[in-house]
């Protein structure tokens, strides 16, 4: 089932996740925003216009991928970027055990004995 994330909840939760008194974090999440919106809009064209296109110059014919995935590539990579620097706060982290530490590591001397 695929689900499309409303951009006002997706504010509401980026807004939630910073310090709103912090203009940079903000302006970051109003670019981090409009950006999803431009993406939304590039998969739309690409959608009805097909993952190639035909392009027709005088006699000549050819297909050739459609521009429009280079836009949504360098979009998409803008976008993590700037995921990666907005400053989220961390809510109810429970501290790691050591039992939990053990789950994802491998097996110590002691464990093989």
């Amino acid at each position: 089932m695929s689900r499309v994330v409303k951009i006002s909840d997706l504010e509401n939760q980026l807004m939630n996740r910073i310090d709103q008194d912090d203009l940079i974090e903000v302006d970051k999440v109003m670019r981090y925003l409009a950006i999803v919106k431009q993406i939304r809009k590039i998969q739309i064209t690409i959608n009805k216009g097909g993952v190639m296109t035909t392009t027709i110059n005088g006699n000549q014919e050819f297909t050739k991928a459609n521009p429009a995935i280079n836009e949504l590539n360098k979009l998409t990579k803008t976008l993590i970027t700037l995921e990666k620097s907005i400053k989220f706060e961390m809510f109810n982290v429970k501290d790691i055990t050591k039992d939990d530490e053990k789950d994802n590591d491998g097996p110590e001397v002691s464990d093989l004995y």
